[in-house]
């Protein structure tokens, strides 16, 4: 039998945004709040726009890792919890590439990640905080942050990276409150093969390969309740014709240690570690 009440309703639509399950979206939308809330404070909204960048970013590594696939859709995030404290599930080995994305590091003489961007562990989740605005990532117990953490190191001492004593980029993203809406609606791009979200001018430059047609994207942008009056630019392109190389699909790169260098680094097999 068909759902039919009003809250049903809303909790479908929001789905299409977020990619929760009835059970998350049903009492999100049943409380008589906004359906689809936005970050309530600056600070919140500039960390959530450095998370969809970090996101969009990890999503490249995990192209390259087995199965290597350009075609698949690949992103970061699975699911997003857009409540007071926003809530990310990752996809399966995205959180290693996400957290050297985003955890503050000194590399060539730059700050890269978030400054000041600090742990904390719980039962069945991690916290990323800057004290005053934070991100949970959903499942991340103290195993599998200790397997993320793997990845980091790794890729730091890859790549060389002075210090992670401090560190970290304090510049201002341009338009947060943009880049943060569109992370509570990332949903929308899960059938597109990636998406890259940046800031660009007074507006986000959204583009995708495959997935939803452009009309599509900006009609659900323009939903008068799940939407955002927010300034996006939206482009499609056609999803690649071709797979990445087959040599890339089928080296034996350890899952926790696959990253875009390694792709090209010949000398990174498990016994020249």
């Amino acid at each position: 039998m068909a759902r039919l009440s009003t809250t049903d309703q809303l909790a479908d639509l929001r789905r299409t945004y977020t990619g929760e399950n009835l059970s998350q979206a049903v009492p999100a939308v049943r409380d008589g709040g906004p359906v689809l809330p936005d970050a309530a404070t600056e600070a919140q909204r500039r960390l959530e726009a450095q998370v969809l960048l970090a996101g969009c970013t990890a999503a490249s590594m995990l192209q390259l890792m087995p199965p290597a696939s350009i075609v698949t859709p690949t992103h970061a995030f699975r699911t997003v919890e857009p409540g007071e404290t926003l809530r990310l599930h990752l996809t399966d080995r995205a959180l290693g590439p996400l957290l050297f994305e985003l955890l503050p590091r000194t590399e060539g003489g730059f700050g890269m990640g978030v400054a000041g961007l600090e742990h904390r562990q719980y039962r069945r989740s991690a916290e990323l905080t800057t004290g005053d605005a934070g991100v949970v990532l959903a499942g991340v117990d103290e195993h599998a942050w200790d397997l993320g953490m793997r990845y980091v190191r790794w890729m730091h001492e890859h790549r060389g990276v002075e210090y992670t004593d401090g560190g970290g980029n304090e510049d201002e993203v341009a338009e947060a409150a943009t880049g943060s809406a569109l992370l509570r609606r990332v949903h929308l791009w899960h059938d597109a093969s990636w998406l890259r979200a940046l800031p660009m001018g007074g507006a986000w430059f959204a583009e995708w390969a495959g997935g939803p047609a452009e009309d599509e994207i900006r009609r659900k942008l323009d939903h008068p309740e799940f939407g955002t009056t927010r300034q996006v630019v939206l482009r499609r392109i056609d999803a690649p014709a071709e797979d990445v190389e087959q040599g890339l699909r089928t080296y034996p790169w350890p899952e926790e240690f696959v990253s875009a260098v390694t792709a090209t680094e010949p000398d990174q097999r498990p016994h020249r570690r």
